[in-house]
């Protein structure tokens, strides 16, 4: 479950009103004659990268635009009519060209896309900004919300498999993430919140909600809670890793070279022994996992003005500058408490489940460092019996008690 966390000192009550009327008032400021819905949509277009996608997306506006101007002859359309046509086409097609080219490149399939955080944070900051156009309160920042997930033991994974299998692994997780038709999806939708599934680079994803409801935490929590327990269950994911595999058992109990070249001089009946140890070291079976933290933008704001000293009232803060702030705050938050529900469930697990506790932890590098520490150990117990031989060897010839070197 997520915590609460603490702040070092608390402000009133009506700081995240203060800082709303703030957003207010520096949002009208920016006000010009160009509509938002346009400066959204310029600044769309000014993240679709790369000369090649800049000249098909301006290829497909004029190419609508004419299609459109042959239909407004055919059709004796007024220039209002044809202009409000040509405004929702360009809309359209801005919209899908950015939500086309931010899709995550590694993780990402045919059947299975997701987006990169980039346009998740992108559209989080075009939100906010229509939400100052309407006659909207302080509640509504709690109409936002964000989620930050991290595979579990993806490196003791790893090292069980390979680094193309983890990738199909991650892939086969994507396909839970943004299955329209997943329970988690059909209740977000069934709720009325439009979510946008990211993928943050490596072993982590991202969710970001906007409702025209309010979310809250209790809500945040409902849905993390759902989309780890598709996780944990799905029999596909499951498959990915078989601790029974002797290949597994080797990649895994047998890291490095000193280690394989160790084991092959064992006799046929210690290798099977040493299999059979390595084994019983790990988990009865793979259980798929995330760890989840979530924030409104409510509790974002509250966050970001006890961290920082926010100018609300004086000339050097803008509505970019704040707005961003209150992003990264809420983005921070959910981020900490992730790491805290990880650390929190990883005790849980010491406790009820230590050969799953020790999978999480024992990664390659660190189980060669406890291979090295295991031969130094051996040496230095090795040399202690040489120490107390020679000193019991001493004693014995001048006839005194040797000293314990324990």
């Amino acid at each position: 479950m997520s915590e609460t966390i603490s702040t070092p000192q608390q402000r009133p009550p009506e700081s995240r009103d203060r800082v709303f009327a703030r957003m207010k008032q520096l949002y009208a400021q920016t006000a010009t004659d160009t509509p938002d819905d346009k400066r959204i949509l310029d600044g769309m277009s000014s993240l679709i990268i790369g000369k090649t996608t800049q000249r098909a997306h301006l290829a497909l506006i004029a190419q609508e635009t004419e299609r459109l101007a042959a239909l407004a002859m055919q059709d004796s359309w007024s220039d209002e009519q044809l202009d409000q046509a040509v405004r929702t086409m360009t809309q359209s097609v801005t919209e899908d060209m950015f939500r086309e080219h931010w899709f995550e490149s590694t993780l990402s399939t045919p059947d299975c896309p997701i987006h990169a955080a980039t346009y998740g944070t992108s559209m989080f900051r075009y939100d906010l900004r229509m939400l100052m156009a309407e006659n909207s309160s302080a509640d509504s920042l709690s109409q936002f919300g964000w989620i930050m997930f991290d595979v579990n033991a993806l490196r003791s994974f790893k090292d069980c498999t390979s680094h193309e299998h983890t990738t199909q692994f991650l892939r086969q997780m994507v396909c839970i993430f943004v299955d329209e038709n997943g329970s988690t999806n059909r209740m977000l939708r069934t709720d009325g919140v439009k979510a946008i599934t990211m993928a943050a680079g490596g072993d982590e994803f991202v969710l970001y909600m906007h409702s025209r409801i309010p979310l809250t935490p209790a809500y945040i929590e409902k849905v993390i809670t759902s989309f780890q327990e598709e996780i944990s269950s799905s029999r596909t994911l499951k498959a990915f890793l078989d601790f029974d595999d002797e290949r597994v058992i080797k990649t895994y109990g047998l890291p490095s070279s000193s280690h394989r070249k160790a084991f092959a001089q064992l006799t046929e009946a210690q290798q099977k022994q040493k299999l059979a140890d390595i084994r019983s070291s790990l988990p009865e079976k793979f259980i798929p996992s995330v760890a989840g933290g979530g924030a409104t933008l409510a509790e974002g704001t509250a966050w970001a003005t006890e961290r920082d000293d926010h100018d609300l009232d004086g000339a050097h803060e803008s509505f970019q500058s704040l707005r961003g702030k209150i992003i990264q705050g809420t983005i921070d938050l959910a981020e900490v408490r992730q790491k805290k529900n990880k650390e929190a469930a990883l005790r849980r697990l010491e406790a009820e489940d230590p050969r799953s506790y020790a999978f999480r932890l024992r990664n390659g590098e660190n189980r060669e460092l406890q291979h090295q520490k295991d031969e130094l150990a051996a040496q230095l117990a090795e040399i202690r019996a040489r120490l107390d031989a020679v000193l019991a060897a001493t004693a014995d010839h001048h006839g005194a008690k040797p000293p314990d070197c324990t």
